[in-house]
């Protein structure tokens, strides 16, 4: 019976460190955006920059709920802003490689620069001055909760109350 009960402590004991290990990610993007709830026009709590390391508290579809692990913020990031695996700048390290939230958008909606450039060889006769000034409009995430509630409109990714 003590060989069973010692067997059992030294098997929790081994365990124990697999489970309190916690899963971390790091931020792919230029400026990752740590929202209050998993919606895309939910309120920005912080802003975490290339390559910090976050850790995973909890997972809602493709969202990851997050502390920052710097300064301990949480929030909820979309998972196409993290990567599972280390980053690490070097000094003078210029990150123009890395992509911003609004381009990892487009690029999962399969518009990238080479889709831009083969619709203008199409229409070369089109003037694209229009779309160029729309593209120049910033609207805030504030404004953006007031418009889908005064137009009674719903989040396709859900979240009560459009983020607020």
């Amino acid at each position: 019976m003590t060989r069973k009960i010692l067997l059992l402590l030294l098997f929790s004991l081994l365990a124990t460190p697999a489970l309190a290990k916690q899963e971390w990610l790091s931020v792919a993007v230029r400026k990752g955006a740590v929202r209050v709830s998993p919606t895309p026009f939910a309120k920005i709590a912080a802003t975490l920059n290339y390559g910090e390391r976050v850790d995973v508290l909890a997972e809602q579809g493709l969202w990851f709920k997050v502390r920052d692990q710097r300064q301990g913020r949480e929030g909820w990031m979309h998972g196409a802003s993290l990567i599972a695996k280390p980053i690490v700048l070097k000094a003078g390290e210029r990150l123009g490689a890395a992509a911003s939230e609004d381009e990892l958008a487009l690029g999962g909606k399969g518009f990238n620069a080479q889709v831009e450039a083969e619709y203008k060889a199409r229409g070369k006769n089109l003037d694209y001055a229009a779309v160029d000034w729309m593209e120049r409009i910033q609207v805030s995430p504030e404004a953006m909760r007031e418009f889908l509630a005064k137009g009674g409109l719903q989040n396709p990714e859900g979240g009560a109350g459009h983020g607020k």
